[in-house]
């Protein structure tokens, strides 16, 4: 049974302009696409492991990448860096009546680590929707992850988005000497929504069971991971159905 996700816009004017939330997997990182499954484009098998297999086959990694979904950016931002002051960014956006970017107030971030090569200046993106989830169930809010090389780094966060009832915005930093255009439809965030519980940590030893159950994954060359241990997750847009991990068998 599916958990509702809801992106409400604040207008009904809102949310026939704005560009909508899609799930993460309907717009992959470039790089995906330019990256082979298998090195030389040959399968090759060992006791172990599949060592011709490339990034591009690691579910743990295509799993963080189709989490969710995104936000994408809702209109052309333009960045300038003054000529006397390479310090000073002047940022424009072409809505005229949506704002799009802030500036977070610096006192607010005290001593946050700035990411290497960064402005220390943090901004804001100014989210339009407001996000609802069931009860018990939170978001992650995180840059997109393993994205393609984007001028801008967003910060992390966790919201409790089944009781605040407010849009989140999300901060974030710019790169240095970066000046030009960040392009409408860029994702600016990943949502991934997670059911909230309470855990204690405990210690142990293996008895056994976990090295019976690697024997038995041993049974087969491929996928190992994949056809044993993975349970396979789905974000889907309203009838938008999508098969998913389509793209590995390329």
């Amino acid at each position: 049974m599916y958990k509702k996700i809801q992106f409400i816009a604040q207008t009904k004017e809102m949310l026939e302009v704005l560009d909508r939330p899609y799930p993460s997997i309907t717009k992959l990182p470039k790089w995906i696409a330019s990256t082979p499954s298998y090195i030389g484009g040959k399968r090759s098998v060992d006791v172990y492991n599949d060592p011709t297999s490339t990034v591009k086959k690691c579910l743990p990694v295509m799993d963080s990448i189709t989490a969710g979904y995104h936000i994408p950016l809702h209109s052309d931002v333009w960045v300038e860096n003054e000529q006397d002051d390479p310090n000073t960014i002047n940022i424009r956006w072409s809505f005229e009546s949506i704002q799009v970017v802030d500036i977070q107030k610096q006192e607010q971030m005290g001593s946050y680590p700035i990411p290497d090569g960064y402005y220390p200046t943090a901004f804001k993106w100014i989210n339009p929707w407001i996000i609802k989830t069931p009860p018990g169930w939170s978001c992650l809010f995180t840059h997109p992850l393993h994205s393609d090389n984007v001028p801008f780094k967003c910060m992390t966060s966790i919201v409790d988005t089944d009781k605040f009832p407010l849009p989140v915005n999300f901060v974030f930093f710019l790169k240095k000497k970066f000046s030009g255009l960040i392009e409408k439809e860029t994702p600016i965030i990943q949502v991934i929504p997670f059911k909230r519980n309470d855990f204690k940590s405990e210690f142990s030893y293996d008895h056994g069971f976990l090295k019976q159950q690697w024997e038995k994954a041993h049974s087969v060359f491929f996928d190992r991971y994949k056809r044993f241990f993975r349970s396979q997750k789905k974000y889907e847009q309203g009838d938008v159905k999508k098969c998913p991990f389509a793209f590995l068998n390329k």
